[in-house]
């Protein structure tokens, strides 16, 4: 069984406990460092995302080919999902828990005629290791339509980083645009603490995460120093109307975000003069 050892890991966890199956060895960490995850941030559907949140077979096959793996995403409707999940060695999906939220769970057999899965979770956590389900609590506890990840083995496959790194850099600088533009306004509180997830968790969350494992703490607290100042701006009543940019110094986070932006392009350009060379990435 393997664990979270960084927050929001489930799905990296599950990555992790799903390889075991095949043998291999490895934490949800060894992944993240390994295919460069604290480097890679993205945009999609007009909300940003870092980190843990880059969770689907596009991010994890970076760290998949190269290893003679392929992640395969299979949607489906629910009542197709419990005779899908039987004939597999393993898979993830993502089953609800509390407040609507999804955790990444691993299929690892059939027991009892219930369907056993690993929940990725803490080691110290008192939630369960192992989830039976019948088929009716599966059904329960996913939504209109589910989407299992599963592995297959391929051809080993190099994986180019070089371009998608500076992509990053670019996406990190046009997030903190739109935040600078955003804490310039008077807005609802209510307004910015929807805007959480899309726009200020990627650096003010999931970033801190991603420099905390690669060892650069004191980046890391100042971005939690900023975090402490958004925080702080919206925890007036959702009502109010606050200019965020009193509560958020965004000339600190543009400050900070060039910083992190060089370590991105520092690591792009030791994966061009690799992919010049034709080497193997380290």
């Amino acid at each position: 069984m393997k664990y979270m050892t960084f927050n929001s890991s489930c799905s990296y966890g599950g990555l992790a406990n799903m390889l075991e199956q095949y043998g291999v060895d490895v934490e949800d960490r060894d992944i993240a460092l390994e295919m460069k995850l604290p480097y890679l941030f993205t945009c999609e559907n007009g909300g940003y995302l870092a980190g843990p949140m880059l969770q689907s077979a596009e991010w994890f096959n970076l760290y998949l080919h190269p290893m003679g793996f392929a992640m395969v995403e299979t949607e489906l409707l629910p009542g197709q999902a419990p005779i899908f999940l039987k004939g597999q060695r393993t898979a993830m999906l993502g089953l609800q828990v509390e407040q609507g939220e999804k955790h990444a769970v691993v299929y690892v057999g059939y027991q009892n005629e219930k369907l056993m899965f690993l929940n990725n979770k803490w080691r110290d956590s008192e939630e369960p290791e192992q989830l039976l389900l019948s088929q009716s609590e599966l059904l329960e506890r996913i939504g209109s339509t589910v989407t299992i990840a599963t592995i297959k083995t391929i051809p080993p496959q190099r994986v180019a980083y070089a371009r998608r790194l500076r992509n990053s850099a670019e996406v990190m600088r046009q997030n903190v645009a739109q935040i600078r533009c955003l804490c310039a306004k008077e807005e609802r509180v209510g307004f910015l603490r929807a805007q959480l997830n899309h726009l200020f968790r990627p650096l003010l969350l999931d970033g801190i995460t991603m420099l905390e494992l690669l060892g650069q703490t004191r980046l890391a607290h100042r971005f939690t120093t900023l975090q402490g100042g958004l925080l702080g701006g919206l925890r007036q009543d959702s009502n109010a109307k606050i200019i965020l940019g009193r509560y958020l110094d965004v000339l600190e986070l543009t400050a900070a975000t060039e910083e992190y932006i060089g370590l991105i392009m520092s690591a792009a350009e030791h994966c061009q003069r690799n992919e010049e060379e034709g080497r193997e990435e380290p």
